[in-house]
């Protein structure tokens, strides 16, 4: 990430950092929603202590790299237990960075982080597909803002099973174990299942007020009935990667009648493979390398029937009815050159977009995972150590701050326009 992202984790005095600048300015201006100065004060440290402490980010280890290295203490308390609102930050963050990044789509990415203990809110045992096991972890989605060059989050919802939550929490009951800050205050926005928490996490930064972008994910892991009905009712584009057992309906090409075939994506990607043609895309992955797939495109629809109704996680906006029916939706197939088998297949509502359109958004997944593994999981988004709800969001929240100091530290006329657009 070049020699400026070097200098913000190597720089032998962090709190003299060649960016330390620019991170002030970008804490000064988000963080100005926060009516304490003594909290303004806790998050400036905070995210320089994320973008300068070395190994896991504990917060013994963010004070000494900041320039109060005996604030672990009141660290602490600004994340787990002070009240200030960090979706108001975020939609400043988020509005912010749209305006300076000119995402092309919003990629909605799952974070998987394993946790030996089980006492921390959202945390169980749970099948983890890329991993090929079962893993106690907490899972959460996040929404990044993404284009070709970059990629930010800027919003986070935290999967808490219905399992742990035996109250409604908002009507009187008692809150379930795990689902309260640490200062005993319950939590009623809680209620995310992890079939719930990427619709939310849509449907939230939605209300903030950005212009509406192409969603892309990576859907293989979760139901995309209810993410297909949400983002159509919420008049969102969408593109999303589907397994190759999804089943869906399309003409049936070869009785010469008119009737629909219902089949598997894969199966119907067969049926296609005469439409295929090349199509050139950037790997994110590996700068300026150059790759070539074969991209078919195929009308199909989604099969009818509304999806049973899901409680809507409190304090998410209703988006519209939830009822698709029969949708008319695109499916693309990609291949690789001199391969059989279909490697990726998505679902999209863009049915009038080209091939290329299609297969680039679709590679803004790889953006969005290069830039976790080389600045998010950097800056500590894996690394909180609390237990409660509340507590994981305001870390989070840090997390997003940091990581968009790093992307504007990248190239200096961004961040001197951070500058000015204040």
């Amino acid at each position: 990430m070049g020699s400026l992202i070097t200098a913000l984790t190597t720089h032998d005095d962090p709190a003299d950092s060649p960016d330390r600048h620019l991170s002030d300015e970008v804490c000064e201006s988000v963080l100005a929603s926060l009516r304490r100065r003594d909290q303004r004060h806790k998050g400036q440290l905070y995210v320089n202590g994320l973008l300068t402490a070395q190994g896991r980010k504990t917060m013994r280890n963010l004070a000494t790299s900041t320039r109060e290295p005996a604030a672990a203490q009141s660290l602490h308390h600004f994340i787990s237990v002070s009240t200030w609102d960090w979706p108001e930050v975020r939609a400043t963050l988020a509005r912010r960075m749209e305006r300076l990044m000119t995402p092309h789509a919003w990629v909605v990415r799952p974070m998987v982080t394993p946790k030996s203990g089980v006492h921390s809110v959202g945390v169980r045992r749970r099948f983890v597909r890329h991993l090929g096991q079962a893993v106690t972890s907490q899972y959460s989605h996040g929404l990044w803002l993404a284009g070709q060059q970059a990629a930010a989050p800027v919003n986070w919802q935290l999967s808490v099973e219905e399992a742990q939550l035996p109250g409604t929490l908002a009507g009187g009951h008692d809150a379930a174990p795990g689902v309260t800050d640490d200062a005993g205050r319950s939590s009623d926005d809680a209620r995310c299942s992890s079939d719930d928490t990427a619709v939310a996490v849509v449907q939230q930064s939605a209300s903030w007020g950005l212009a509406p972008r192409p969603v892309v994910m990576d859907a293989r892991d979760v139901p995309p009935a209810p993410l297909i009905e949400a983002f159509t009712a919420a008049g969102l584009p969408f593109l999303l990667r589907v397994g190759s057992s999804t089943s869906l309906l399309a003409p049936d090409l070869s009785g010469g009648q008119r009737r629909l075939l219902s089949a598997p994506a894969e199966h119907l990607s067969t049926l296609a493979t005469s439409q295929q043609r090349p199509v050139e895309w950037v790997d994110p992955a590996l700068p300026r390398s150059i790759r070539t797939s074969l991209v078919a495109l195929m009308p199909v629809l989604w099969p009818g029937g509304a999806v049973p109704r899901r409680p809507r996680p409190a304090g998410v906006p209703v988006a519209g009815p939830r009822r698709t029916g029969g949708a008319e939706l695109l499916l693309i197939g990609e291949w690789q050159p001199n391969r059989r088998r279909v490697a990726e297949l998505w679902l999209t509502n863009m049915t009038h977009a080209g091939r290329g359109t299609l297969l680039r958004l679709s590679k803004l997944t790889r953006r969005v995972d290069t830039d976790f593994a080389h600045i998010c999981a950097d800056v500590g988004a894996q690394d909180f150590e609390g237990r409660s709800y509340h507590g994981w969001h305001r870390h989070m929240t840090m997390v997003s701050l940091a990581h968009a100091v790093r992307v504007l530290a990248q190239e200096n006329r961004v961040g001197e326009e951070w500058e000015r657009s204040g």
